[in-house]
């Protein structure tokens, strides 16, 4: 008889030491907060363009995209607090992205990509919010006169990490690549990178800035960048891109610009034989081959390297 109750008290024993084991290590699990963010602002409130929803456990992403280019803001939004990124280049834009913002009814943020006025033209609507973006773009965008005269407050700069809002966002730059600074963002937590026009998705990217004879190779520079974030993002769940919205096949959206700029560089250069036969010689040559690669693809910057594009007697891109 005493064998078996010997024998009982080490299984109670055991059954007591494996339960208190079993709930220590689910303390030490952290807990997933479910946020319950209700309905979203009804997408009829952006009538320029479309709105894409996707929500998560703790954050939800409200993607615009506007017009034909498109151009593509982002709202991070928690809990407590909203962060948009970038804002369109248009009044009219900012306008509609105005009320959908108040619908969200939280306070908020801007980060800006980059200095280009597609990014930042709606920022007369938003002067009461504070804005932050890379070191090197704050300082251009305070010294743009066509920015300040939008916006009267100082942009923050911020040289490697900012907390805005709930979250904490790194941020980074490549220089002399799609424009002569572009800026990225990017949040560990969610694993969501903000990528400017680094990237852009199914959309022909602006090669305007392309200047291949004037000795230095800025679609080196590019795919350079590109590769450095194909390294650092692949694994993330969500790249949202200055045109055309998000993807979450992060390394294929990368690996797609990567090639798309090959292909321009190779058509720029001469050493890419263009579907007619021969080389491009003209802003157009160039334009039509692309076109001819990748006819699905949405507008974009395409047109802004021919001549006349920004204003009369507009020689277009220096690529000849």
């Amino acid at each position: 008889m005493m064998k078996y109750l010997n024998l009982k008290f080490l299984f109670l024993a055991i059954f007591a030491s494996t339960l208190f084991l079993s709930c220590d290590k689910d303390d030490d699990v952290p807990q997933i907060e479910i946020v319950d963010f209700g309905t979203a602002p009804s997408s009829s409130l952006i009538t320029t363009g479309t709105v894409n929803v996707i929500t998560e456990d703790e954050v939800r992403y409200h993607t615009f995209d506007f017009a034909a280019a498109p151009y593509t803001v982002t709202i991070v939004e928690t809990e407590d607090n909203t962060v948009l990124v970038d804002l369109g280049p248009a009044p009219d834009f900012a306008v509609e992205l105005k009320a959908y913002f108040d619908a969200i009814n939280k306070p908020g943020a801007f980060i800006i990509t980059h200095n280009h006025g597609d990014h930042y033209g709606g920022a007369g609507s938003f002067t009461d919010l504070d804005f932050y973006a890379e070191s090197t773009v704050a300082d251009q965008l305070n010294n743009t006169a066509d920015f300040s005269g939008l916006y009267p407050k100082t942009v923050v700069g911020v040289a490697s990490s900012q907390v805005i809002g709930d979250l904490t966002f790194k941020f980074g730059k490549f220089s002399n690549a799609e424009t002569g600074e572009n800026g990225y963002v990017y949040n560990e937590a969610h694993k969501a990178v903000f990528a400017g026009d680094l990237i852009y998705n199914l959309t022909h990217p602006y090669l305007r800035e392309y200047t291949p004879n004037d000795g230095s190779d800025e679609i080196d520079n590019w795919v350079a960048g590109l590769n450095v974030l194909k390294t650092s993002f692949s694994a993330y769940n969500h790249i949202f891109v200055g045109h055309n919205g998000s993807r979450s096949d992060v390394g294929t959206v990368i690996d797609e610009n990567i090639t798309y700029l090959q292909n321009a560089q190779g058509i720029i250069k001469g050493t890419q034989t263009i579907s007619g036969g021969g080389t491009a010689t003209t802003q157009q040559d160039v334009i039509d081959e692309l076109q001819v690669l990748y006819p699905n693809y949405k507008e974009g910057g395409l047109f802004l390297s021919l001549p006349e594009a920004f204003f009369p007697g507009d020689p277009g891109a220096d690529w000849f």
